[in-house]
């Protein structure tokens, strides 16, 4: 059996970056829950074959998500702080040449959107240098063992971890889970202390886990953080406008952070291969750790067919 990978591709390469909006990929999602939903509704003798299990990956335009913990009102002021323009200073190529590489200097700015999701905790925040992604399964399946809710949480954790536990660019990150949701590493005390890296000592979070469930069909789930910026102010890291998750003593961390890969400018060529291999990656574990049988496929060209026209354009600034 294999697994349904349906990647959202926004165009980073072009003049002004465009990323793919939330609203966007959360109707791709609605469509594929509609499909297993409308088959667990017929009658046993009439359904076919089942949908196969399914997993949206895209990098997102910058939007802030409140989940159902989030009862109280933005105020004005607040929304208005969510809302205000966040710079993703980028570097593509080719122009003028940087440690033998050619590159354009670019200075682009995004609206961030604002909305809910159907999760549980409170603010978080999606962007460009993350990837996320969303399996749509459902757990009671015939194509593969069933699932309890514990059982997928830990099915995405380990399958998040698995992808992070290597070198990146000879740093070795080690994820890990706590009593808190997703994927968190400890700090790296001894580069912090060299100077290399302004940060704290205690847990970070890597990579965001967030579920909703309908009658066993799954939406939302991971989001890996990768180059995103996660320290700086708030015109720039998007993470300083938020108490991620109500989490107030805990901070967020990006895979290069922990590499000490980071940079004045973004090369949204070379992130967009990476995110390209980790979500490949990622896919295949999760695959693995499914256990699923028995072939089936399903057309969904007429829900992708407009993913063009819903990318996120940058404005210029500068």
């Amino acid at each position: 059996m294999a697994l349904r990978a349906i990647t959202l591709l926004g165009n980073p390469g072009a003049r002004l970056p465009q990323f793919i909006s939330y609203a966007y990929a959360s109707r791709v999602q609605t469509a594929l829950q509609q499909e297993l939903l409308a088959w667990k509704a017929r009658p046993p003798a009439s359904r076919g074959p089942p949908p196969p299990p399914s997993v949206i990956c895209f990098t997102p335009a910058p939007t802030y998500t409140f989940g159902r913990r989030q009862t109280e009102p933005l105020s004005a002021a607040e929304e208005a702080r969510l809302r205000a323009p966040l710079s993703l200073p980028t570097a593509k190529r080719p122009n003028h040449e940087t440690n033998g590489r050619v590159y354009t200097e670019t200075n682009a700015r995004f609206l961030p959107a604002v909305t809910r999701a159907p999760r549980g905790g409170l603010t978080t925040y999606h962007g460009p240098g993350q990837l996320v992604i969303w399996p749509v399964i459902d757990l009671h399946s015939p194509l593969h063992p069933h699932l309890s809710v514990r059982d997928y949480a830990c099915l995405l954790e380990k399958s998040t971890i698995a992808v992070l536990k290597k070198s990146w660019w000879g740093t070795q990150i080690d994820p890990f889970t706590t009593e808190n949701p997703g994927v968190w590493v400890k700090s790296n005390r001894a580069r912090c202390e060299s100077g290399n890296m302004a940060a704290p000592t205690d847990d970070r979070k890597i990579a965001a886990l967030g579920v909703h469930l309908r009658r066993h069909v799954t939406g939302l789930g991971v989001a890996i953080n990768f180059s995103m910026p996660v320290v700086g102010s708030s015109d720039l890291n998007p993470w300083d406008r938020i108490v991620a998750c109500g989490l107030g003593d805990r901070r967020v961390t990006s895979i290069s952070a922990e590499a000490n890969r980071v940079s004045d400018m973004y090369d949204l060529d070379e992130d967009e291969e990476l995110l390209g291999d980790l979500a490949e990656r990622w896919q295949t574990e999760f695959e693995r750790r499914l256990m699923m049988h028995n072939p089936a496929d399903s057309d969904l060209k007429a829900v992708l067919e407009d993913e063009a026209n819903n990318r996120v354009t940058a404005s210029p600034y500068g």
